[in-house]
């Protein structure tokens, strides 16, 4: 549109009043379109522009969009990645909740930086063709344009830098509030149940009047850089109309091409102004995602050894010792699981027993001694490899939001429903899943709050069988039965001994009666017991279908 004017006077004849260069220029384009230098000409050339300037820019801002969309996925994609590589000691040492928020607010953030940075090129583009017209045109308001944008950028300088610090300390309190969130989420039962939600909002007090406070100063500046933008460009103008006028006498034509082209030109500088600033109050964003991803890459696990797993065999204790904080928890160990057995780690709470099985899983490395796996040093294996072969069962149960299905599965896209189903029939769940209305269709709730305790644990335990694993680890994972449940999922374990190897950690007398090893651990220290001399043979030999 601001090419009009000059295109107007060119072919109405009035072209001695346009300066040189730019009349060239503007002949030089109708000769190369073919169009006769006419109104008529001037018109369809106009609308013709009009018409592609729409596409390229509809062009544009598509491919901005989808480029927003792949940085934001491939940032999301790397902290994913660089999270389940992650030794397990960091997620014991630091809040999930930061990485939450990490991978939801600040890679979407960072999204949005990407864009802005994105325009503020096309805009430095877009100033050096404004800035080569201006040439054109007329040196001397080329020169007092290039004045009167460093001006701009520099009387506003400040306030970007003001938007930054607010910016970057959104960032952190935003990443704190998620971060309390999550964590009052993962303990809403008992706070509801004790009624102690009034002093736990309080926490969030400060965290959200921070927020406020950051929020509101970024308003501000942004109201402080357009309002003093628009105050210095009409002071500029007004200069520079005096001077082209009263002091340079220049043609009212001229000043009006020239003053279009001045006008884009500032308009340009604005939306630099702009870019940037928006650019910096989502930078730390951009930064918070590389920072995180960074620190969990530094605490990768290691990722080489053996590919090809055995346990024939079984999988040896020599003297290991743990510590946490240099607070032994695992002390001098020395034990043996042996391969298609059951293995019972018995004792009081806080006594070793998750520790010794957290150090089998690769979870944690020993401080001193040897875990071994059909003879080989596990330090020396795969840990992904070894993970593969292992079906666990934590003590502390959580489901996803999702079906009953996707619990068990986990994704597996190879798992049919017969064999889901299957893994559910071991595990004694079968039954419930079938009774109910969606059977395996049916959410498990919010962390499984739609099941009940005993019901969460079979859809675990099937979760551990299904993938047919070579060790089975059960940690307290029949508390929540009754009895009569616990027995027959005893009674399908011992069915199970031959084909799996199993590690059971239990306060439970049911599962020391079917021990073919059972071991004391008790302040770090592991005894083994002699396991009853007789089992019940008939069980054993009892196919677990039955």
């Amino acid at each position: 549109m601001s090419a009009m004017l000059p295109a107007l006077l060119a072919v109405s004849g009035e072209s001695d009043n346009l300066p040189p260069a730019l009349k060239a220029v503007i002949d030089t384009t109708l000769a190369m379109t073919g169009l006769p230098e006419s109104i008529a000409g001037f018109t369809i050339a106009v609308v013709v522009m009009l018409i592609v300037r729409t596409i390229l820019l509809g062009a544009a801002l598509a491919y901005a969009g989808f480029s927003i969309a792949n940085v934001s996925t491939k940032l999301r994609e790397d902290l994913l990645n660089a999270m389940f590589d992650t030794r397990w000691r960091y997620f014991v040492d630091h809040r999930a909740g930061r990485i939450a928020n990490t991978i939801s607010v600040d890679a979407t953030r960072a999204g949005q930086a990407y864009l802005e940075s994105a325009k503020f090129i096309a805009a430095i583009v877009q100033g050096i063709g404004y800035l080569a017209l201006a040439m054109m045109a007329s040196f001397q308001f080329a020169i007092a344009g290039i004045i009167a944008g460093t001006i701009i950028v520099a009387g506003m300088g400040k306030l970007i830098a003001v938007s930054r610090r607010a910016g970057k300390r959104q960032t952190e309190t935003t990443s704190q509030l998620v971060t309390i969130v999550a964590d009052a989420l993962n303990n809403i039962k008992p706070i509801k149940s004790m009624a102690r939600t009034v002093p736990f909002i309080a926490m969030f007090g400060s965290n959200l009047q921070a927020l406020n406070k950051s929020i509101k100063l970024q308003v501000i500046a942004s109201q402080a850089v357009d309002r003093g933008n628009d105050i210095l460009i009409s002071i500029l103008i007004g200069i520079g109309f005096y001077l082209a006028v009263g002091v340079w006498e220049v043609t009212l034509a001229s000043v009006t091409v020239v003053g279009i082209i001045s006008f884009q030109s500032i308009s340009v500088v604005r939306r630099l102004q702009r870019f940037l600033q928006r650019g910096a109050e989502l930078e730390a964003s951009y930064y918070a995602v590389h920072e995180m991803s960074e620190k969990l890459t530094r605490e990768t696990e290691r990722s080489g050894g053996a590919q090809d797993i055995t346990l024939n065999d079984g999988c040896a204790f020599d003297h290991v010792t743990f510590a946490h904080e240099d607070r032994p928890t695992v002390e001098n160990v020395s034990l043996f699981i042996p391969s298609g057995k059951i293995t019972v780690l018995q004792g009081p709470s806080g006594a070793g027993k998750t520790t010794i099985v957290d150090l089998l899983l690769g979870l944690h490395e020993p401080a001193s001694g040897h875990i071994t796996i059909d003879g080989r040093p596990l330090d020396q294996m795969s840990l992904k490899a070894w993970r593969s072969n292992i079906g666990y069962v934590p003590q502390e149960l959580s489901l996803l939001h999702a079906s009953l299905r996707d619990n068990i599965a986990l994704g597996n896209t190879e798992l049919t429903d017969d064999d889901i189903m299957d893994a559910l029939r071991l595990a004694d769940g079968e039954d419930f899943v079938s009774g109910l209305p969606d059977g395996l269709d049916s959410n498990a709730g919010e962390m499984g709050g739609r099941l009940s305790g005993g019901q969460r644990q079979r859809i675990a335990l099937a979760r551990a069988l299904v993938g047919r694993p070579k060790l089975l680890i059960l940690d307290e994972v029949t508390s929540a039965l009754d009895p009569e449940t616990e027995a027959s999922i005893c009674k399908n374990a011992l069915g199970l001994a031959g084909e799996f190897t199993i590690i059971a950690i239990t306060h439970r007398p049911a599962w020391s009666k079917i021990a073919d090893r059972l071991y004391k651990v008790d302040n770090g220290a592991a005894v083994e017991i002699k396991a009853p001399a007789k089992r019940r043979r008939k069980a054993a030999e009892t196919p677990a279908h039955e």
